[in-house]
C-alpha cells in the first residue's frame, strides 16, 4: 500500500488534478480503507476494540466487559481478525485478543480528540512547520 498523507486545508498545495488522482489510493485499497471504517461502524465492536486498548481480554471476559453474549463476541473477533485490527495468542486452552498493533488504539484517539473539538467548539490543530513540510512532500511524491 502506498503511503497516503491527509491533506490538511491549512497546507497550500499548487497541485493539478492528475496529481491530486495519483495521490489517491488504488481501487484495492479503497475497498481495504473501507472494509475497516465498516468494522468500525458497529458499537459492539468499538466496545471491543475499546477494551482490547487496555488489556487483552479471552472472549468470555469481553463478552462480560462489552455486555454481549460470548458467541456473539466470538463472531466479532472472526472479522476484526480478518482485517488485522484484532490478534491471539493461546495460553493452554484459552485464547486472548488484543489489538493488532498501536496503529488501531491511534484510530480511536483520533476520534476521540475529533469529538471533544466538535463537543466544544475547539479550532483545529495548527501544524507544526516540519509537520506542513512534511505533508507537502508526501503529496508532492518526494
Amino acid at each position: 500500500m502506498r503511503k497516503h498523507d491527509v491533506r490538511l486545508d491549512i497546507i497550500q498545495v499548487e497541485a493539478t488534478s492528475q496529481e491530486i488522482k495519483a495521490a489517491i489510493p488504488s481501487d484495492g485499497e479503497m475497498v481495504r480503507i473501507a472494509r475497516t471504517f465498516q468494522a468500525l461502524a458497529d458499537p459492539t465492536r468499538c466496545k471491543i476494540i475499546l477494551a482490547l486498548t487496555r488489556h487483552e481480554l479471552c472472549v468470555n471476559d469481553l463478552a462480560l466487559v462489552v455486555g454481549a453474549s460470548a458467541s456473539g463476541v466470538s463472531h466479532h473477533l472472526k472479522g476484526l481478525k480478518d482485517i488485522r485490527l484484532v490478534k491471539f495468542r493461546r495460553d493452554g486452552n484459552t485464547i486472548y485478543y488484543s489489538i493488532d498493533d498501536a496503529h488501531v488504539g491511534n484510530l480511536f484517539r483520533e476520534v476521540f480528540s475529533h469529538l471533544d473539538h466538535v463537543d466544544n467548539q475547539l479550532p483545529d490543530h495548527q501544524p507544526q512547520a516540519a509537520e506542513v513540510a512534511l505533508a507537502n512532500q508526501a503529496w508532492k511524491g518526494v
